[in-house]
């Protein structure tokens, strides 16, 4: 007898997170007992990580994929969707932690509502510093907590759960990994809805140094640019060119209006607002290389 698909299915991309993963996979352990659940972990062959891995082999809802060769974050988690077997996939990455109940929350939430996807909010496990907070805005402001619930424009890509028969639909965009952004905004285009329940927090605890996460957003940015621009005329690139020095200060201005709209954690951004400013302006100079040279090798090398 073939045996039941389970309810949902979590996916990790793996990416140097040794000293994270064994923490992350022991919490989505805890989050599935008592559930029909898997939880797929998907690293790199070229990565260190998966030694920490095959360490942590052993547990039936727990399958590890290796892919050969190096592979980016959006690859990584394109390959766990291929592979999961749940009616439920969720995403989140290699270095979060959970709030109670979190995936038994996500079943419950595709339960009672008719929406393609479900996510919640991002909270700062790494406060020690200006730095990690500058971090922390780049990247997760606008999933920082308080968030209201209800239907939303975009998910986290660390923190949503989507129903297979949606992501089924999204085929083409998947090919080339999964990118949140890209299928979020598809599932949009196809009248489905996006919903966000703010008692689903994961908690972000990725220990970045900040010159090593200057060149990721660099690269980050570089795909970024460089894929808008394989869809651009050549005077929509040129027109994106001479805009994109206002990138910086757009970026900043909405980070702004979003931190006074939440209205907490103000003197952190105050503090962090010097480093936050140099990490927009990397992602600027990012964005314009990719609408300029193309993407070259950045989207194989980000998070």
């Amino acid at each position: 007898m073939t045996p039941a698909a389970p309810e949902i299915s979590i996916i990790v991309p793996v990416r140097f997170a040794r000293q994270t993963i064994a923490s992350t996979l022991q919490a989505l352990r805890e989050q599935c007992e008592g559930l029909a659940a898997e939880i797929i972990a998907v690293v790199s062959s070229t990565d260190p990580t998966r030694e920490a891995l095959r360490e942590l082999a052993g547990d039936p809802k727990l399958r590890i994929i290796e892919m050969p060769g190096p592979h980016s974050v959006p690859e990584l988690r394109g390959e766990g969707v291929r592979l999961a077997q749940g009616k439920l996939i969720a995403i989140t990455e290699d270095h979060c932690s959970f709030s109670p109940g979190w995936a038994a929350g996500m079943i419950d939430a595709h339960r009672t509502r008719e929406v393609a996807a479900v996510g919640g909010p991002v909270e700062n496990g790494r406060a020690g510093g200006c730095l990690e907070w500058a971090i922390y805005f780049s990247r997760y402001l606008s999933s920082m907590p308080p968030l209201g619930a209800g239907p939303v424009a975009a998910l986290p890509g660390n923190n949503a759960c989507y129903k297979r028969e949606a992501l089924e639909r999204c085929a083409p965009l998947l090919a080339g990994g999964f990118w949140e952004n890209e299928v979020n905004r598809e599932l949009l285009a196809l009248g489905y809805v996006l919903w966000l329940d703010p008692r689903l927090t994961v908690i972000h605890r990725k220990p970045y140094r900040f010159a090593p996460y200057l060149a990721l957003r660099y690269r980050h940015a570089r795909c970024f640019g460089g894929m808008i621009a394989r869809t651009l005329s050549g005077f929509g690139r040129m027109r994106r060119i001479l805009f994109s020095p206002l990138i910086p200060a757009l970026l900043m201005l909405r980070s702004v209006r979003l931190i006074q709209a939440k209205k907490r954690r103000r003197r952190e951004f105050l503090l962090a607002s010097p480093a936050l400013l140099l990490c927009y302006l990397v992602w600027f100079w990012g964005e314009a290389a990719g609408y300029i040279a193309g993407a070259g090798a950045a989207c194989s090398e980000t998070d």
